[in-house]
């Protein structure tokens, strides 16, 4: 039977070799908070319009220099563009040998990197002062790794040459 008038000892069957949560004071117990996903989704899509709109410049001038029409050399610039940042974006994100790595590290680590590892760029800035990644600003540590903003610009560029293409009859 239970005595009232004992002290509350914990039984030793209780606790099978974990701490009292109770004991560690400040903690609550819950984890961190995810990272704000509309917020990175806005960021990636003004990298990516802004990456898109940077490379149909650069085509349309380059078209223009060699005396070609403007819209299939964008057509083709974007075309090639497109394949060249899919490359580079894979790279970035190809997830380092399990021997080369000093820490331990989770599933997507490639996604985000820390900001330690990559710079605040000029066209980073201007990315964050467009539409829609203006609306929803995130510190630096939330935001998607370059490697997946790079690779998601490099889809939206090879989409766009097909949308010349396709849609519009863009073409030799």
């Amino acid at each position: 039977m239970l005595d009232p008038s004992a002290p509350d000892e914990p039984d030793e069957s209780d606790s099978v070799g974990m701490p009292d949560p109770r004991s560690q004071s400040g903690t609550s117990g819950a984890t961190e908070t995810d990272p704000d996903r509309v917020g990175q989704l806005f960021d990636a899509v003004s990298y990516a319009v802004a990456t898109t709109v940077l490379f149909a410049g650069v085509s349309a001038v380059v078209g223009l220099a060699v005396g070609s029409a403007v819209a299939p050399a964008v057509k083709y610039g974007l075309f090639v563009f497109g394949w060249l940042a899919f490359g580079y974006g894979t790279v970035m994100l190809w997830p380092k040998a399990a021997w080369k790595e000093q820490k331990e590290s989770k599933m997507f680590d490639a996604l985000v990197d820390s900001p330690s590892k990559r710079p605040d760029t000029k066209f980073q800035r201007l990315a964050q002062r467009l539409p829609p990644a203006r609306f929803r600003q995130l510190p630096d540590e939330e935001r998607l790794s370059t490697g997946a903003r790079v690779f998601f610009a490099a889809v939206v560029m090879l989409a766009t040459s097909i949308v010349l293409e396709q849609a519009f009859g863009v073409g030799p």
